[in-house]
């Protein structure tokens, strides 16, 4: 009796692998760009007044606020980024290899273009307001991200979801041993092509 080997599932994986890449890093983009319009839509810029070429905040209040675009910025990129590793996760069995060097270069390309795209939609720098500005005028701060590590943010969230679904999901594991387990029956001696000789 022979037995036949199922194939593992596979959605994204599917196809050549140009495909799949493509199709990733196209996801990976385009969830970075939404994620930019979600940070840039929450945060609320500090109020801050420029005189006489620099720039000064206009309360405390402001001061406080200075430092939350980035806390956003982190907030956002775990949460887009976990779901992003945890679909591609489930969705692209059978090319675990790839996957892992395709969630690093898309979450890297993710975490730029949010940050492009949000700081896109905010307010212009201060600093260029006050190079051409003598007298008083109120603005509003600049969206940026302190330092480089919140960038990090992306990366290593996706990782780390695409790490738990591929080696916790019971369901992917019972069929892999169901279907890749080699068959223990022997063929009965005497016996070729289904015909006893």
């Amino acid at each position: 009796m022979t037995h036949h080997v199922r194939a593992r599932p596979r959605v994204l994986g599917r196809g050549s692998p140009l495909r799949t890449v493509l199709l990733v890093l196209l996801a990976y983009a385009v969830l970075g760009a939404l994620a930019g319009v979600a940070w840039e839509a929450i945060w609320t810029p500090p109020g801050q007044i420029v005189s006489k070429h620099q720039v000064f905040y206009d309360s405390y209040a402001s001061l406080r606020r200075a430092f939350t675009g980035t806390g956003l910025y982190v907030l956002v990129a775990a949460v887009a980024s976990a779901l992003l590793g945890l679909v591609v996760g489930v969705l692209t069995r059978g090319r675990e290899l790839l996957m892992l060097v395709l969630v690093i270069v898309g979450s890297a390309l993710a975490a730029a273009v949010m940050w492009r795209v949000g700081t896109s939609l905010g307010p212009t720098d201060p600093a260029s307001v006050a190079a051409h500005t003598q007298g008083r005028q109120p603005v509003q701060g600049e969206l940026s991200v302190a330092g480089s590590t919140p960038y990090l943010v992306w990366p290593m969230t996706s990782l780390f979801v695409l790490a738990v679904v591929y080696f916790t999901w019971p369901g992917f594991r019972a069929r892999r041993h169901q279907g890749e387990e080699p068959s223990t029956d022997h063929p009965e001696p005497g016996v070729l092509g289904g015909r006893h000789r």
